[in-house]
This record gives structure tokens, C-alpha cells and sequence, in this order.
């Protein structure tokens, strides 16, 4: 059975590197979105991290995943549900373009 750890990839929560002791049983849900920007990150962005990742713990562990959740704040939502819409396609796009190399 795996055991998923998720690391949110915004500046506070340090680099990913700090990770890349984990045992090899652990997955790692690598946070590619920010849900508290009106910016939906370019595939581009998205597939660098994601490739990044890869590298350093292996295709097969990762997990593309917003930084945290959309509705963080259910009685006020940070972020639109259109433009969440928005960076989940993103993010689903660039987990596609990813598989298909």
C-alpha cells in the first residue's frame, strides 16, 4: 500500500528537494496550481515543475495537485469556480502532455 504525501509548491513551503529522502513506498502530491491567484499558470510552468519532480522522486510517484483546496474558504471563496475550472484544465492538460512523452 502507498502512503501520499502532498507538498504544496508555494515559496513558503520550501523546496521539494527537501522531500527527495522519502522512502520509495511514498507518493508524493506535488501542489502545481495556486488557488489564491487570478493567473492560471501556463502549461509550460505546470510541466516544468511536474518534470522537475519527476526527476527527482520518479514519474510513477508523483501526483499533479492544486496547492491546496479551492474552496479553503467555503463562505468566501478565493478563487472563482470558473477560474478553478480554469487551472484544473490546466492542470489536467499538462499531466496529458506528460504521459504522452
Amino acid at each position: 500500500m502507498w502512503e501520499i504525501i502532498y507538498w504544496s509548491h508555494a515559496r513558503r513551503a520550501g523546496e521539494m528537494e527537501a522531500l527527495k529522502e522519502l522512502p520509495q513506498d511514498r507518493r508524493v502530491g506535488i501542489g502545481l496550481v495556486n488557488p489564491k491567484t487570478e493567473i492560471v499558470e501556463s502549461l509550460e510552468e505546470i510541466i516544468a515543475k511536474a518534470t522537475k519532480a519527476a526527476d527527482l522522486f520518479g514519474a510513477d510517484r508523483i501526483f499533479l495537485n492544486p496547492d491546496c483546496g479551492f474552496a479553503t474558504f467555503a463562505d468566501n471563496p478565493v478563487c472563482s469556480s470558473r477560474l478553478a475550472e480554469a487551472k484544473l484544465s490546466a492542470l489536467t492538460r499538462s499531466a496529458e502532455i506528460l504521459r504522452a512523452r
